[in-house]
């Protein structure tokens, strides 16, 4: 059976939910969103991710320190001419985080460019040849894992939404979740039992994202 149009129905239809009941998510749930995330490709299968899983009281200090450093940026926004700009729009770094049931913050490592090296030792300079780390391949795998998580979640009928703004904080979450160099925070994930399905978010059309290429132009550039 083609469950093609089906699944990109599914895929469609997730949405990024921000509000939560206060319902927790059982353990073995969380288990199979990371599990799920653990079956994203990495380049030579690498697996360059790791996850904290946060909950009870630990969910509710972290989203404490990312509002703390909100309310500082705010402050000093306030001085300038654009405070009216930022207004209540940095509550979005933190506000999910404080009603979801767990958060999931994904880091991730850089390996040494091997391709660069071996270019190197050629007597080549590296730097006229754009080497695996131009792609950012770890970065590029443990975005996959976290999209892998997302869909995982939404067949579970568990919200979730992946934040950049948790950034704001990210020393103090990295030091307060132990993640230690070389690995690095890339965001996080609040998680929960959504209070209503989010409405729909407009999507530009293939038309505008989609160039169809058969043949290549000659030469470079």
């Amino acid at each position: 059976m083609n469950g093609g149009p089906e699944m990109l129905a599914r895929l469609q239809a997730r949405r990024s939910v921000r509000t939560f009941s206060d319902v927790p998510v059982p353990r073995d749930v969380l288990e199979r969103l990371v599990e799920a995330a653990t079956s994203a490709p990495s380049a030579t299968n690498r697996q360059p991710w790791r996850f904290c899983v946060v909950t009870g009281g630990a969910r509710e200090a972290l989203a404490a320190r990312v509002r703390a450093r909100v309310l500082e940026m705010r402050a000093i926004i306030a001085r300038g001419h654009h405070g009216d700009d930022f207004g209540s729009y940095g509550d979005f770094f933190h506000e999910p985080l404080e009603a979801a049931q767990a958060v999931i913050v994904p880091s991730y490592r850089t390996h040494d460019d091997l391709i660069a090296q071996l270019v190197r030792s050629g007597g080549e300079d590296p730097a006229r040849y754009d080497t695996s780390a131009a792609m950012q391949s770890e970065l590029c795998a443990t975005a996959a894992a976290c999209m892998a998580l997302l869909v995982q979640a939404d067949a579970e009928g568990i919200g979730a939404c992946w934040m950049a703004g948790p950034m704001v904080a990210r020393e103090e979450v990295e030091h307060a979740l132990g993640i230690r160099e070389p690995y690095r925070m890339l965001g996080a994930i609040a998680l929960g039992w959504p209070l209503s399905p989010p409405a729909p978010r407009p999507r530009k059309p293939l038309g505008a994202v989609v160039r169809w290429v058969d043949t290549l132009r000659d030469g470079e550039g």
